[in-house]
């Protein structure tokens, strides 16, 4: 089965046409969408259209992607970016079998591999929290204001930080759920492993990806993790791969003008592994 990886369009029209042209000429039997799929919410405006309008246009692109090829297998997770309301307005189609959303709880099994998928982020400036979490239970509160989708009353409500990081289960804590798998898998992250060379941003010293997520790397041994979140990773270290323990852990990056992404055979999944900028 032939694969097709990306992360990070924010909507944009572009790099989804880009998409398009690149699964057809891989002819992929597989899409996996690393999250922040769509653009950033208008706060200033009601939710619960940009939200119907965001997941409009996202299917009428993976119907337009299978008029070609109608059993092109679609899965993503979310990002920090996003909002719950968008997992929400997925879901009936996730049970229709239209697309994939990925679980860290639950194991689907497409192309000879087992897949899970997490879409938490550890704290950053954005104001969206509804897929940030502490990394750990013990790291500190983080003093980024935001917002969270409130299902009530389908608006965006104030974050009180303590409550928000404090009241729910770290990263670390919610992967402790992740089955462990005997068979060969693939973790399907926002957030790339801490400390390696994919979760770097100008100007910052310090490595920004998730320490809990590089731990579930080590001591699940999968294939491959696929990654995104630090667009400029890449070009800052010159690479979109690294290797945590026996995993090879990609973040494919995101340009502006062009569509970063990666592709592999499920068959020889690193083996066979191929960015379409950089390599």
């Amino acid at each position: 089965m032939r694969v097709c990886y990306t992360s990070d369009l924010h909507g944009s029209e572009r790099h989804y046409a880009e998409l398009g042209g690149l699964l057809r000429a891989e002819r992929a039997d597989l899409v996996v969408l690393g999250g922040d799929l769509v653009r950033d919410f208008d706060r200033s405006l009601p939710i619960g259209p940009q939200v119907m309008a965001a997941r409009d246009a996202l299917l009428a692109c993976l119907d337009a992607w299978r008029a070609g090829h109608p059993e092109l297998r679609v899965a993503c997770v979310g990002g920090n970016h996003e909002i719950a309301a968008m997992r929400v307005a997925f879901r009936p189609f996730h049970h229709a079998g239209r697309l994939t959303l990925l679980d860290h709880r639950k194991a689907w099994r497409c192309g000879g591999l087992t897949w899970l998928g997490y879409s938490c982020t550890p704290p950053s400036p954005h104001w969206a929290k509804d897929y940030e979490r502490l990394d750990r239970r013990d790291d500190p509160i983080p003093n980024f204001p935001g917002q969270v989708w409130d299902p009530e009353t389908d608006a965006l409500r104030d974050v009180d930080l303590v409550e928000h990081f404090r009241g729910r289960a770290s990263i670390e804590e919610e992967l402790s759920a992740a089955p462990r798998l005997d068979e060969p898998w693939v973790l399907v992250a926002h957030s790339p492993p801490y400390g390696t060379r994919l979760d770097r941003l100008p100007h910052i010293a310090e490595p920004l990806g998730s320490r809990a997520i590089r731990h579930l790397i080590e001591v699940g041994r999968p294939v491959l993790s696929l990654h995104g979140h630090l667009h400029e990773s890449p070009e800052l270290t010159g690479t979109y791969r690294d290797r945590v323990g026996e995993a090879t852990c990609v973040n494919p990056g995101q340009g502006m003008d062009r569509l970063h992404a990666v592709c592999f055979d499920t068959t020889d999944p690193v083996g066979t592994l191929r960015h379409t900028v950089l390599s």
